[in-house]
């Protein structure tokens, strides 16, 4: 199994084939994410198709509860950072999850890189429009981001793109989750 992506201060989020190993210094903001390597694809259906059955959803929501609970008792989390933390692990096996379905399709690692790096051009009007729930129904941003996807290697198809929209606004929301862990560090 691949883990693709590694949450890190300095950079938000970058693309790596195996999950990262925690230093000595680590703050335990990735710490969920690593984590739920064994539960990633549980957790991640969960939260992109919450149409799981009950038990599914109960699995997946002790999964996240058991993995941050573990990382609590090493990092003495606040009950922001463990949420955050929480939050970030879920996105993250999500975007794992999504990346998997490209690559499964033929699509280039490099190609999927591009899709996460794909909203680091993006205005501060557009960062902030991927929080919209109709983000999409922009068609000039649509185009744009559209083009972005198809120019990196992500095919033009209906499917795929939606993919790579999808890990696009994950990855937008998990850079805005790690700016909140890091205030609430910060606060302590």
């Amino acid at each position: 199994m691949f883990r693709f992506l590694a949450v890190s201060l300095a950079s938000g989020l970058a693309l790596a084939a195996v999950a990262h190993a925690q230093d000595a210094d680590d703050d335990g903001m990735d710490c969920v994410y690593n984590e739920l390597v064994d539960s990633y694809e549980l957790v991640a259906e969960a939260l992109l198709y919450g149409d799981l059955g009950a038990e599914e959803l109960a699995k997946s929501k002790q999964a996240v509860e058991a993995a941050t609970a573990r990382c609590d008792a090493r990092y003495s989390y606040s009950a922001d950072q463990a949420e955050v933390a929480a939050e970030l692990g879920q996105m993250g096996s999500a975007i794992d999850y999504l990346s998997e379905e490209l690559l499964f399709a033929d699509v280039s690692e490099a190609a999927i890189s591009a899709v996460l790096d794909a909203y680091e051009g993006f205005t501060d009007d557009e960062f902030e429009a991927i929080g919209n729930p109709d983000w999409r129904d922009d068609a000039a941003f649509h185009a744009k981001l559209k083009a972005k996807m198809t120019t990196a290697g992500i095919p033009d198809e209906t499917w795929a793109i939606e993919t790579a929209f999808t890990i696009v606004e994950i990855a937008a929301l998990m850079e805005e989750a790690t700016y909140m862990f890091m205030l609430e560090e910060d606060a302590q």
